[in-house]
C-alpha cells in the first residue's frame, strides 16, 4: 500500500510559490535593474516556466532577490527558480485495495475497446462519476463518456485509448489528508510542466495530441483528459479540461 507523504500536496505546491509582494518590494529596494530602470516584476505562473522554453527568447541573468534567481526575458522580470512537483507514483500495487480494484476494472473495460464494457466500473459507484459539465445533460453515463471524444467515428476506442494511456502514465496523491484527497491520473494534472525532464516530455506527447502539446508547454498547465479516484475506491471524475 502507498506510503502516505509526510506533508500535503497543497503544502508542496505552496512551497513552490514565491512570496510575490515581498519579492516585488525587495526588487525595488535592492536596485536590481534592467538598463538602470527597475521593472515591474512578473511572477505569474506562466512566467515560472519561461526559463525552460526557448520560443519566448533568451534569458538574461539579472541577479537574485531574497535568494531567488531572477532574469529578464522580452522585457519582463521573471523568476528562474526551477519549479518542483509532487512525488510521482507508478506502481499500481502501492494503491489502497479499493483504488486498485477500481483501476483494475477500468483497465479491463478499456481492453475491450467498447465503452459499454466500462459500465461495470461505473456501477461500482453509488453515483456515476462526473464526466464534465458538457456531458451532464445526457441521461446515460456511457453516452456522457462517449461525448468526450472529438472523433466522428470510433468514439469508444478513442476514449478507451485515452483512459489506458493516462492510467499508464503515473499518478499523484492530491490534497493528502484534506477534504478532497484524491489519486489523480495523469500526474501532469498536478505537476508543473516546466519541471518535466526530457523523458517526461516524451511521455506527455503520448497522451496529448501533437497540435496541443506546444500549447501546454507554453502555458505550463496540463489541460486534457484526467481521472480522479478517492481513497475509498470511488471513481469521482473523468473529463477533458479545455
Amino acid at each position: 500500500m502507498l506510503k502516505m507523504p509526510s506533508r500535503s500536496i497543497s503544502a508542496i505546491l505552496l512551497s513552490m510559490a514565491l512570496n510575490l509582494p515581498l519579492l516585488a518590494a525587495s526588487m525595488a529596494a535592492s536596485g536590481v535593474t534592467i538598463d538602470g530602470v527597475v521593472p515591474e516584476p512578473d511572477f505569474s505562473a506562466a512566467s515560472q516556466g519561461a526559463p525552460y522554453t526557448t520560443e519566448d527568447g533568451p534569458i538574461t541573468s539579472m541577479g537574485t532577490v531574497d535568494g531567488y534567481p531572477v532574469g529578464s526575458q522580452n522585457g519582463l522580470t521573471i523568476s528562474t527558480t526551477t519549479p518542483q512537483g509532487p512525488e510521482i507514483y507508478r506502481d499500481l500495487n502501492l494503491l489502497p485495495e479499493p483504488v486498485w480494484r477500481m483501476v483494475n476494472a477500468l483497465q479491463t473495460g478499456c481492453q475491450a475497446g467498447n465503452l459499454e464494457a466500462l459500465r461495470g466500473a461505473i456501477e461500482m459507484n453509488e453515483m456515476p462519476p462526473s464526466f464534465g459539465p458538457d456531458a451532464s445533460d445526457l441521461p446515460d453515463p456511457i453516452a456522457r463518456l462517449r461525448s468526450l471524444s472529438d472523433h466522428e467515428d470510433n468514439k469508444d476506442q478513442d476514449i478507451c485509448d485515452a483512459l489506458e494511456k493516462i492510467l499508464a502514465s503515473g499518478f499523484v496523491l492530491a490534497d493528502f489528508e484534506g477534504p478532497y484527497e484524491m489519486f489523480v491520473w495523469p500526474y501532469f494534472a498536478h505537476y508543473p510542466l516546466a519541471a518535466l525532464n526530457d523523458q517526461q516530455r516524451v511521455e506527455l506527447t503520448q497522451i496529448v495530441p501533437e497540435k496541443g502539446y506546444a500549447d501546454l508547454l507554453r502555458t505550463g498547465y496540463y489541460t486534457y483528459f484526467q481521472l480522479g479516484i478517492s481513497p475509498n475506491g470511488v471513481w469521482q471524475y473523468f473529463f477533458k479540461e479545455q
